[in-house]
């Protein structure tokens, strides 16, 4: 049940106290009525009756309307202020609610009593819900680990509490309309004013990171700024309320982080130039020394054999196995050349590599290959033995876990990048193998192709396949 409202009517006349009364009753407003014929006695009737509503004559003190008012407004600030009174002139009316006076009530209309006493209260509420949203707003903002800062439709800032000021090292008045800018750093300050402005012309949200120089202690913070705009209820754009959050210690970490990265990457790029080298040195003189010793013994045993005319089958016998046993290492040591660093990829191209590379694999384990290779891309050797080597593992991949039946192979120049594709129609990689930290495989696929500014792109389908796409710009268009 409501509880009855507060009303503290000050009037001399007793009629006008049973008028008052008579008519508060027809408007059914539940009311309590605490009657005074002094202004001696108001102090102590807001102390303990505390009024919802103060209703007076402001003939009572025979004073101007407007010095009664202020009297009155002087003890209670907030409480709700109707004049009733039994003149009716438009000047006193006009003075009266200039004063301060919540409504004006004419005696002989008092039928306007209980809607203008509902309204007065209707709005004493009102106003002291935006007090009190005022207050937490002022609390928070005092009491907030992050810098606020509101902003009228115009993008002008309007008021920044005492964090932002630490944060970016302006006072209110210095950030005050477009001043906040002078904060950001020089480096980041055209960036913000052109995003910042895009936002309030198209009345969207805020949200970038970029540093800001504190001028009182030369100290460079990295900031996180956003900003949300705030409508009228007509849909008109009120202004933005925002917040700036000190990020600097994450986004040095993230540099950090970067920076080792980098420094990963070049080792890994120098550690792979480095194998490639050894590679290509091992694999030339096993090719170039051991392969023409291994040629010089077998004609050596050759001519031995021809030579000997022992009628001594064992002895001739040896001769051949001998022989047969150095045509085998020969062709083991050829293998393991190829292996190694394949000569065809150095001598002939990229593209007559992977064709034959393709091949091999194909009469070694049944798997069909189609080829739709470019011969003529114009390829530094560092590109094509990344290439190659991606292309290799690729294949090792698909012999070991694709199940494939065939694989379609495509080289190809596209613009400043060219693109090699290995498809095949096996059951598919699932997600969970890609992010599988152990696949090293693929991983280092990604690096050799991230160690030129290029991308692979692992694609599977179940029970349809796998798609490897790799793409690495040509040399002169990497950076």
């Amino acid at each position: 049940m409501a509880k009855p409202t507060r009303i503290l009517f000050i009037e001399k006349k007793q009629e006008s106290v049973a008028f008052f009364s008579n008519e508060m009753r027809k408007s059914g407003l539940e009311y309590e009525i605490r009657h005074l014929t002094s202004f001696d006695l108001i102090p102590e009737a807001l102390d303990d009756f505390s009024p919802e509503v103060i209703i007076v004559d402001f003939n009572i003190a025979e004073l101007k309307p407007s010095d009664t008012i202020s009297i009155l407004k002087n003890m209670t600030a907030i409480t709700p202020l109707i004049i009733y009174s039994d003149i009716l002139d438009e000047e006193i009316v006009v003075e009266c609610m200039r004063s301060g006076a919540t409504d004006y009530v004419f005696k002989q209309h008092s039928i306007r009593l209980g809607p203008a006493i509902a309204n007065a209260i209707d709005k004493r509420r009102v106003q002291e819900e935006l007090r009190l949203s005022k207050e937490r707003f002022n609390t928070l903002a005092k009491v907030s680990t992050v810098g606020i800062f509101l902003a009228s439709a115009d993008g002008y800032y309007l008021y920044v509490n005492d964090r932002w000021s630490d944060i970016a090292g302006l006072s209110y008045d210095q950030a005050f309309g477009d001043g906040f800018l002078t904060a950001v750093h020089s480096h980041d300050r055209k960036r913000i004013r052109t995003e910042w402005h895009r936002c309030v012309r198209e009345q969207l949200p805020f949200q970038s990171e970029y540093r800001i120089f504190r001028e009182s202690d030369k100290a460079e913070l990295w900031v996180m700024g956003q900003a949300l705009p705030e409508f009228n209820t007509d849909g008109s754009l009120a202004g933005f309320v925002g917040t700036i959050t000190d990020i600097t210690e994450r986004m040095l970490a993230e540099i950090e982080i970067d920076s080792s990265r980098k420094q990963l990457r070049a080792l890994t790029v120098r550690l792979q130039n480095i194998r490639e080298e050894e590679r290509t040195h091992i694999a030339r003189e096993i090719h170039d020394d051991l392969g023409q010793a291994l040629t010089g013994l077998k004609m050596d045993l050759v001519w031995m054999s021809n030579k000997m005319q022992s009628s001594d089958e064992a002895l001739q016998k040896r001769m051949r196995s001998m022989i047969d046993l150095t045509d085998t290492t020969i062709h083991k040591v050829r293998k393991l050349a190829t292996d190694l660093r394949p000569g065809i990829l150095d001598d002939i191209g990229l593209a007559a590599a992977i064709e034959w590379q393709g091949r091999d694999y194909g009469e070694r384990t049944g798997i069909g290959f189609s080829f739709h290779l470019d011969e003529h891309l114009p390829m530094d050797e560092k590109r094509s033995t990344a290439f190659f080597r991606i292309f290799q593992e690729s294949l090792t991949n698909v012999v070991r876990h694709a199940q494939a039946a065939n694989v379609a192979i495509s080289l190809r120049r596209d613009g400043t990048n060219v693109i090699l594709t290995i498809e095949d129609d096996g059951k598919g990689i699932a997600q969970n193998e890609l992010a599988n930290p152990r696949s090293v495989g693929i991983l280092g696929m990604k690096e050799r192709a991230a160690s030129f500014n290029g991308e692979v792109n692992v694609i599977g389908v179940p029970n349809k396949g796998t798609t490897v796409r790799v793409r690495i710009p040509l040399a002169e268009y990497s950076t």
